[in-house]
C-alpha cells in the first residue's frame, strides 16, 4: 500500500514499512515483527536495493526462500552470502534455520525469517517501480552533493 504526502512517500505491507523523507533525503525501514526501525541515507538504501536484487537472482537461494527445496533438509554448512557495494550492507542466509541476516555498516544487524525477507523484497520492488519514488531518487542523484554528502561525511 502506498501513501504520499507533501513531505513523505511510504509503502507498507504485512512485514515492513518503507518511508522516504522528501525534504531530507532519508529513508526509514520499519520491520513490523521485530519492532525495529533502521534509518538509512540514500547510499545505504541504494546498497540495500542492489543487495536484495543480487540475492533474488541466485536460483539456489530462491529455491530455499520459496520452499521449492525444503530448507530444513539443507546441509548444515550451506550458507549464502551477498555483500553490497563497499560492504554497506551484507546478507547471510542459513537455509536450515530459515533465517536471513542483514548487517548494515551503521552498527546494526537484523535477523529475518524467510517470510520477512520476502516481504522486504516485495516492498522494495514496489517502491522501485513507483514513478514518484524514482523521481525523488533521481532528483537527489542529480544534485551536486546529494543528501548524503550534505549531512557531512568527514574524514
Amino acid at each position: 500500500m502506498k501513501t504520499s504526502t507533501a513531505y513523505q512517500i511510504s509503502f507498507a505491507n504485512a512485514f515492513a514499512d518503507l518511508y522516504l523523507d522528501k525534504e531530507n533525503g532519508e529513508f526509514a525501514l520499519d520491520f513490523r515483527r521485530q519492532e525495529v526501525t533502521i534509518y538509512l541515507n540514500n547510499t545505504q538504501y541504494q546498497a540495500l536495493v542492489l543487495l536484495i536484487q543480487q540475492s533474488l537472482e541466485d536460483d539456489q537461494f530462491l529455491d530455499y526462500l520459496n520452499w521449492q527445496k525444503d530448507p530444513l533438509q539443507c546441509d548444515e554448512n550451506q550458507l549464502f552470502e551477498v555483500c553490497g557495494p563497499e560492504h554497506i550492507v551484507c546478507m547471510a542466509c542459513t537455509p536450515n534455520c530459515e533465517r536471513v541476516k542483514l548487517t548494515f555498516d551503521l552498527g546494526m544487524a537484523i535477523d529475518l525469517s524467510f517470510a520477512d525477507f520476502q516481504g522486504l523484497a516485495s516492498l522494495i520492488k514496489e517502491a522501485q517501480a513507483d514513478l514518484e519514488w524514482r523521481r525523488e531518487l533521481l532528483r537527489w542523484n542529480m544534485s551536486d552533493n546529494g543528501p548524503d554528502f550534505a549531512s557531512g561525511a568527514q574524514d
